[in-house]
């Protein structure tokens, strides 16, 4: 192809893009950030990022007016999200709000509406410290934390703890066994703003083998009328934030067993040997392995880890009067597995045939609390299949029946939350039918980075947490894939 060809082509393309790229203007007021000291425009610069430029770099850089900063980007039609992002040499500083959202038209021009860095329009402040304190007494007994070697730390959205990252380590109380807390004292933190934070264990003190908190973010507000006690007589000019105290995700002494005890699951499998009978076969929702006759019948849960074909006999169960079986033959099958004290009280389970996860979709599962009031719990009579709709045509006979999970039509991939995420992240779909689902993860050179294999799923809402703590900061696209059914998202990793 001649250099004048390819020149051509390029004019064309180019007069292409712009033909269907509309100016987008941003607009955000600095004034406040200025005053309160977190941007200096002298040496700082503004960038916004977002779905339209991959969420990364700083070729949409904002100039100043006055303390408005303003920019212009060619953007195609379409929903973007975007937020704001503080350019300075410790790092970059993102709002801490949800992803602001715009329509941009298929023609013409649109200019957003100016809003203020992180919604915060006032330059009223306050100097506090606040007392972190978190119990960890539940967390030693299920030997999540061992308080010999692991360091419990605060992260949240603040450079004093951490920006989400970070090590800034509690220590325990002298007089209060299992009770963890530190000081940290904050400068010039906006009146009534929110800050947010969650509490991690830090294996060994290892920051990289975080285990974060389950619960929703904790947060702590600035108010301006913190009283100033501390340390007496006068104080020290830092008002008093005293948390209340916690449990680590909220998991308190009423969420676990403190007695050591037998339970006995029980599960009615008529409904597996009935469609095995007139249908011939069922699957495994993990794999796709097909059964055609019942070798075994197992208990899953997160108590064993989910140990998918590669059960110990522990957890195999019976139906010839032995193992906590009452009655052989009956088609009841039990087992009974002992729980030592400190264990989870709430039971999350299913039950496998020869292995195999075949009686109900990912995430459909039996939920029960165990009665640690006598050394022997036996559990109501479980029906084969119940928190899903694969055996609903082969009825119990024996065991009450469980209300079956509702079912949800139309297929859809959301963008994950939050976004930008560190370590973690949520990502939720919906599926019309029942499929074989797998999501993948790559970065910005199509590399895949991992492969979550989800097995058979019911049809309905799901989600699945994606962890980051591996990878690097960046962009990266998480594809859904099921049936035919194929969505891909962008999502962004900050640490």
């Amino acid at each position: 192809m001649s250099r004048l060809r390819i020149l051509s082509v390029i004019a064309v393309l180019a007069l292409a893009t712009s033909a269907f790229a509309t100016s987008v203007t941003f607009q955000c007021e600095m004034g406040v950030q200025i005053q309160l000291g977190n941007f200096n425009p002298d040496t700082d610069q503004l960038v916004v990022r977002g779905s339209f430029n991959g969420w990364s770099g700083n070729a949409n850089m904002l100039t100043a007016t006055g303390t408005l900063y303003t920019g212009v980007a060619e953007i195609p039609a379409g929903g973007i999200e975007y937020k704001f992002v503080m350019v300075q040499s410790a790092g970059d500083v993102w709002e801490n709000v949800n992803n602001r959202t715009a329509t941009v038209p298929d023609s013409g021009s649109l200019v957003i509406p100016v809003v203020y860095y992180n919604d915060i329009n006032s330059a009223e402040s306050a100097d506090v410290e606040v007392n972190f304190r978190v119990n960890l007494t539940v967390q030693e007994l299920s030997g999540n934390f061992d308080p010999a070697t692991d360091w419990v730390v605060v992260r949240g959205a603040h450079a004093n703890i951490g920006n989400w990252g970070g090590a800034v380590q509690l220590l325990e109380e002298t007089g209060n066994p299992g009770v963890y807390s530190a000081w940290i004292q904050f400068d010039n933190l906006a009146l009534n703003v929110p800050i947010e934070y969650k509490f991690v264990i830090l294996d060994g003190g290892d920051p990289n083998a975080a285990s974060w908190e389950t619960n929703n973010n904790r947060s702590f507000n600035p108010t301006g009328a913190e009283p100033d006690n501390l340390p007496p007589p006068s104080g020290n000019e830092y008002g008093e934030i005293i948390q209340e105290l916690v449990y680590f995700s909220n998991v308190t002494p009423d969420d676990i067993i403190t007695n050591d005890v037998d339970v006995i699951f029980q599960v009615e499998a008529n409904p597996l040997l009935d469609r095995l009978q007139e249908v011939g076969y069922v699957w495994d929702v993990q794999t796709g392995d097909t059964i055609f006759s019942v070798e075994s019948i197992q208990v899953a849960g997160f108590f064993n880890n989910w140990p998918w074909g590669n059960f110990s006999q522990d957890h195999y169960m019976y139906d010839d009067g032995t193992h906590g079986d009452l009655t052989a033959g009956d088609h009841v099958y039990a087992a009974t597995i002992p729980f030592a004290a400190g264990a989870a009280r709430a039971l999350i389970y299913k039950y496998g045939a020869n292995q195999l996860d075949a009686e109900a979709g990912f995430a459909r599962n039996h939920e029960r609390l165990i009665d640690d009031s006598q050394a022997s719990y036996r559990m109501d009579i479980d029906c084969w299949g119940s928190p899903d709709t694969l055996f609903q045509e082969w009825p119990c006979t024996i065991s009450g029946v469980e209300e079956n999970a509702p079912v949800i039509s139309g297929f859809e991939l959301a963008q994950n939350f939050p976004n930008p995420f560190n370590p973690s992240t949520s990502i939720s779909f919906t599926l019309s039918k029942s499929e074989f689902t797998t999501l993948r993860v790559y970065d910005v050179l199509g590399r895949e980075m991992t492969t979550m294999n989800l097995g058979r799923m019911d049809a309905g809402k799901h989600s699945v947490s994606f962890n980051g703590s591996e990878f690097a900061s960046g962009v990266y696209f998480y594809r859904l894939e099921s049936g035919s059914f194929t969505a891909t998202r962008k999502m962004l990793l900050l640490k």
